[in-house]
């Protein structure tokens, strides 16, 4: 069986393999007596092997975050969309483990709403609503580390630096974690 595997562990890597799949991040979830917070980020993807081992492909990233001062009714949200053309190297292995490096390149969109503490022009406070949207791009560059659950279907993790987002910024490290299925040709 372990014969079998290996062949076919490797021919999911070669030209034409299509692949699929989603990657999540930034899970969080937290409640205090006077704040609650969530975040979530999902990424699906799509992508061929256009040679043995290099993959292209795109990205859609999406994330919610969500943050609530409870005691006054303030709230903030931010839904954030994307595309993101990514390009992945795998190092030949005819082993269920791979080990990968990534690039990828991105847009993004940023639409924001909620309820804030204003002050109106004599100084007294009131809850006001806002809203808004933002544009950004950002660069990514990771290596990651793939495990074969089936011939097709790979679990894997993948650690990278990002630089660029928002005015806010979106730069530093990133842990995330997969699921892939590749598609015979």
């Amino acid at each position: 069986m372990l014969p079998l595997y290996a062949a076919v562990a490797q021919s999911t890597s070669t030209k034409g393999t299509r692949v699929l799949g989603v990657s999540a991040g930034n899970l969080f979830f937290r409640s205090e007596a006077s704040t609650s917070a969530f975040d979530v980020a999902l990424e699906p993807v799509a992508g061929v092997f256009f040679a043995n081992n290099w993959a292209v492909g795109v990205a859609l990233p999406i994330e919610y975050h969500a943050f609530r001062y409870k005691r006054m009714d303030e709230h903030h949200n931010e839904l954030i969309t994307g595309v993101a053309p990514w390009l992945r190297f795998y190092i030949p292995s005819q082993s269920r483990h791979r080990v990968f490096a990534e690039a990828q390149i991105g847009a993004l969109y940023n639409a924001y709403w909620g309820r804030q503490l204003v002050y109106d022009p004599l100084g007294v406070p009131r809850i006001g609503d806002f809203k808004g949207h933002d544009f950004g791009g950002f660069v990514r560059i990771g290596a990651g580390y793939s495990y074969f659950l089936t011939p097709s279907v790979a679990i894997e993790t993948m650690a990278a630096y990002q630089q660029g987002g928002f005015t806010s910024g979106y730069d530093g490290l990133t842990l995330t974690i997969g699921l892939r299925a590749y598609l015979g040709q």
